[in-house]
């Protein structure tokens, strides 16, 4: 491997294409670009060309000219050595040297033919016995796998599989359902609740749960306070009785008709305290939870979840997960369909060429969303943002119909609300660059620049916007951040705007709440002081409500309050899309817009 890094390394100071063409140069020359003596130059390039990558002719005479001729190219020999360490089943290795070649559009197409060969479902030998293995490629990676941080929807998913809620909440029925907790109590006044846990539920280390361990993970994420994004969730608790092993107590503050549907939220999941006390940042990284994948493996590249053997509810058909992080070059390029057999695009707004039209054996579904593209205007940074004749103007010049006109792809919808099926009600704002115009003199704006920020590059809708508010004299440039950054309160306070897609993972009254309560809500972040304390003490009503009915109605109210001044805008509804073979059985897309797992299970043909 460091011969093949030195090759690299000399092969890096020549031009591109140079290969079979005599290269001038002094042993001098590559001793000060290797960084090492004439003496061991020579001996490097004998060693590169006893394996026939270069030919060297050496002047005669010191500091004479002499002649290099490389055989390969860079990328021929990242993608050959790439091939041979994941034939070996070194994964990590094969990748950190895709990564290391660059761009896409220098790959040969035997080469991503091949990479894309790995990915799909596979029967892999393993101690004399065949595991069931779905392998996909992802271009962007995790920020966190510790539920109390838990933000974006790619790492809600992952959280998902590892750990478990003390309930669940079942998005068909509208019930709350026993999970970790097999029984509950609460008291007439709805301060107290009892719960009783399931004996004999192991974490994935092997010890068994307890109530102490929950007690924990509710003390932890109180402490945590705004540091957790969902913190909120645990103001209500006044207090934890740990009743004796597998017994526990709640008591509130006020009534909350909402507690049960906040326990079963991911970021509300039980982690093992003694293990999660020990290193937050390791256990963000490698966490240990009780749900039915371990985590096996996560670094830079790949992510492994492997069956826990002794769930306590029904173990996943599928024995092993590989999720690998691909240069985001490579997903322009688009992979062989007939080798991937599970495509989800629950991020990007891109249809999968190839598959669908091309045999019987492929199948898609396609569904609406739970959620849309937002807006946010940063009403607590100096900036004509902070007008209302602003914010209108710019709500008049995005042309939400040409936006999916023009880009097409997954986008719906233009979005007037959160759902899509309360769009029918709210009818969009109908473009009209001349009224912006107006109001933008009225208010006598200058021209004054501002950013947009998003994490999601390229984002062709931020270019869409930015270009559409050119057409009025609004200059805005797109500035685009890493996800671990954009949790930031610090980055959040930055922008002028931000651009982003909310994707809802439950139900509506309790979402809505949770994007004007979670701290680094980008909705919630960007409301100045009044606004805020004015949406905490309704929501503090709301949430003492027991009808539903009437919660919805009162949620829409206070939507409908903060839009008459365009405090953020709704842009775009989308699609949620995946593609799978024929020979994939219990395909379904959860709320969060991602297969689940552990629902998968392949049919013996396709082995």
């Amino acid at each position: 491997m460091q011969l093949l890094n030195q090759y690299l390394e000399l092969r890096a100071g020549f031009e591109y294409g140079v290969e079979h063409q005599p290269q001038r140069v002094t042993l001098e020359q590559l001793a000060d670009q290797l960084y090492c003596s004439t003496r061991n130059v020579k001996l490097l390039l004998k060693k590169m060309a006893d394996q026939d990558w270069l030919s060297w002719k050496p002047g005669r005479g010191r500091g004479n000219v002499s002649e290099l001729t490389f055989h390969v190219s860079a990328e021929d020999m990242i993608s050959k050595q790439a091939m041979v360490l994941a034939e070996r089943g070194d994964y990590k290795g094969a990748i950190e040297m895709i990564h290391q070649m660059g761009h896409a559009d220098a790959l040969q197409d035997s080469f991503i033919e091949w990479l894309f060969s790995y990915f799909g479902y596979r029967a892999v030998e393993h101690e004399e016995r065949y595991k069931d293995t779905l392998r996909f490629p992802v271009y962007k990676w995790l920020v966190t796998l510790d539920p109390v941080h838990a933000f974006f929807a790619f790492d809600c998913n992952l959280i998902t599989q590892i750990f478990d809620t003390l309930v669940q909440y079942n998005t068909q029925n509208k019930a709350i359902e026993p999970h970790l907790a097999h029984y509950w109590e609460i008291s007439e006044d709805g301060l107290h609740y009892t719960f009783y846990l399931r004996k004999g539920v192991l974490f994935h280390h092997g010890r068994e749960m307890t109530a102490q361990d929950v007690a924990y993970s509710f003390q932890r994420m109180k402490a945590l306070g705004d540091k957790a994004s969902q913190g909120w969730m645990s103001d209500c608790i006044e207090a934890l009785t740990v009743l004796n092993r597998n017994a526990i107590n709640f008591e509130l503050t006020q009534r909350n008709e909402l507690f049960l549907q906040q326990l079963a939220n991911i970021s509300m999941a039980i982690v093992p305290e003694e293990i999660c006390r020990d290193n937050e940042d390791l256990f963000a990284r490698m966490p240990i939870g009780t749900g039915p994948f371990r985590l096996e493996r996560n670094d830079d590249y790949i992510c492994k979840l492997r069956a826990f053997d002794h769930y306590f509810g029904v173990r996943p058909h599928l024995d092993q997960v590989e999720i690998w992080l691909l240069p985001p070059d490579l997903s322009e390029v688009g992979p062989s369909w007939d080798m991937v057999q599970v495509f989800c695009d629950p991020y990007e707004f891109r249809r999968p060429a190839g598959a669908i039209g091309k045999d019987t054996e492929w199948h898609q579904i396609e569904q609406s969303a739970l959620g849309c593209s937002l807006l946010t205007f940063n009403l607590n940074k100096k900036g004509p943002q902070q007008l209302p004749l602003f914010r209108k103007a710019v709500d008049l010049v995005i042309d939400r119909e040409g936006m999916i006109l023009k880009l097409g792809g997954l986008r719906e919808a233009p979005a007037s609300s959160f759902l899509p099926n309360l769009a029918k009600t709210v009818k969009p704002t109908d473009t009209d660059l001349a009224e912006a115009k107006r109001l933008l003199q009225e208010m006598g704006y200058d021209g004054e620049p501002l950013n947009m920020y998003t994490y999601t590059e390229p984002n062709e809708d931020a270019v869409w916007i930015c270009d559409q508010c050119a057409k009025v004299g609004i200059p805005v440039q797109i500035v685009t951040l890493s996800k671990s950054d954009m949790i930031q309160l610090d980055t959040i306070a930055e922008a002028d705007m931000i651009l982003y897609h909310m994707i809802m993972e439950n139900e509506y009254d309790l979402h809505i709440i949770q994007t004007f309560k979670q701290t680094n809500s980008y909705v919630r972040a960007h409301l100045d002081p009044p606004r805020a304390a004015w949406v905490d003490r309704e929501t503090e009503l709301l949430i003492m409500n027991p009808d539903r009915q009437s919660r919805i109605c009162r949620v829409n109210d206070i939507v409908e309050k903060l839009q008459e001044d365009r405090t953020f805008l709704f842009i775009l509804h989308r699609s949620l899309q995946t593609t799978y073979h024929a020979s994939i059985r219990g395909v379904s897309i959860n709320d969060l817009g991602w297969v689940d797992f552990r629902k998968i299970w392949f049919a013996p043909n396709s082995k």
